[in-house]
């Protein structure tokens, strides 16, 4: 009986105590509010939660990005990201050859926000990486081209079959690819799929090693010029774009932040626009290009955007159907709707 009796006695006093606790934390805070109006010292530190995190405190923004993607580019060499942010915050932009490779950046916590295609997009948030997609970069209207060498023997999409031709796995050149074979009743083994970067894939090309390839501009130009086959577009195929996705934990902790980045990128594709020969100048140097007109026509064929909508989301959410189809995720759980958020172009004043 004794036993019991002290037993409950214990329990009763712990959720007195735990009442006591809450009362004097409620007064505490009526405290801080009284003395804070009228402008006598806050309270005492202790009564402040210390693991609550400080927002916008972020001394670094590391921002990934692929080839030419000139607003980043311009606010960097132009100086935009210092006047938005002067000393408070570095903004560093390391450039990636492929979205796979920012993705590997980003599962290792090197970059806080990327610019990518949908379906990289999509398999790194597939492999369980906390990120959220908080707007476009570009939008490409007629999207890549298949191009194919004069002697290849492809005319049309429905000559490849048995071609060799190359590709970035994991890319949105590789699902475009996967698109195209897909119309025409094939898969990837009815061709000698090859796994190459954009820059040795165009050499195997001109080589004759492989039979085609997927591109955009300036080089689509460029082999058309010296008797290259355009086979198809993008369009009626695949939506290509570009869009803008951060980690989760950097874009909670530091929202302000983000959504001055935005601003800023914003207002350089509105200074863009207005500055065109400058910016394809910024450019070309920046990538070490002395093919000005190539990189305008880089500049020409994309929409640059700001933003988000409804148009993505419904995007995202067929490239997620896609993956799983073609066995290039295995989670089936996901909608872009929980991948998507307007929060911070709203923040940024721009939706």
């Amino acid at each position: 009986m004794k036993k019991a009796y002290a037993k409950e006695r214990s329990a009763v006093l712990r959720r007195f105590g735990f009442w006591v606790l809450i009362a004097l934390l409620a007064s505490g805070t009526a405290l801080f509010s009284a003395c804070a109006g009228n402008g006598a010292a806050p309270a005492d530190e202790g009564t402040v939660a210390k693991d609550e995190p400080l927002l916008n405190t972020a001394k670094k923004l590391v921002v990934g990005h692929n080839l030419n993607y000139f607003p980043v580019i311009v606010a960097q060499e132009k100086g935009f990201f210092k006047e938005e942010f002067g000393d408070e915050v570095t903004v560093e932009t390391p450039r990636f050859a492929s979205g796979p490779a920012q993705n590997e950046a980003v599962t290792a916590g090197q970059l806080d926000l990327a610019n990518m295609g949908d379906l990289p997009t999509v398999q790194v948030w597939a492999n369980n990486v906390d990120i959220k997609v908080i707007s476009y970069l570009w939008d490409l209207p007629k999207g890549y081209s298949m191009v194919a060498h004069p002697d290849s023997g492809i005319e049309t999409l429905a000559d490849i079959k048995g071609k060799r031709i190359a590709t970035i796995l994991g890319s949105n050149h590789h699902k475009l690819l996967l698109k195209f074979l897909a119309s025409q009743g094939l898969t990837p083994d009815d061709i000698q799929m090859t796994n190459l970067p954009i820059g040795d894939a165009v050499t195997s090309l001109r080589e004759g090693l492989i039979d085609a390839i997927t591109v955009d501009e300036p080089i689509l130009s460029q082999l058309q010029s010296d008797g290259f086959v355009e086979v198809s577009t993008a369009e009626g195929y695949d939506r290509i774009f570009c869009v803008v996705y951060g980690r989760s934990a950097y874009l909670e902790q530091n929202p302000d932040i983000v959504a001055r980045y935005l601003k800023t990128i914003n207002k350089t594709n509105k200074w863009i626009d207005e500055n065109p020969d400058e910016a394809v100048r910024i450019v070309a140097e920046y990538m070490g290009s002395d093919d000005l007109e190539g990189t305008k026509k880089i500049y020409q064929s994309k929409n640059w955007i700001t933003g988000v909508d409804q148009s993505l989301i419904d995007t995202l959410n067929e490239t997620i159907q896609f993956s799983m189809d073609e066995g290039l995720i295995t989670r089936t759980d996901l909608n872009a709707e929980d991948l998507v958020t307007d929060e911070y172009v709203k923040a940024a004043g721009l939706q």
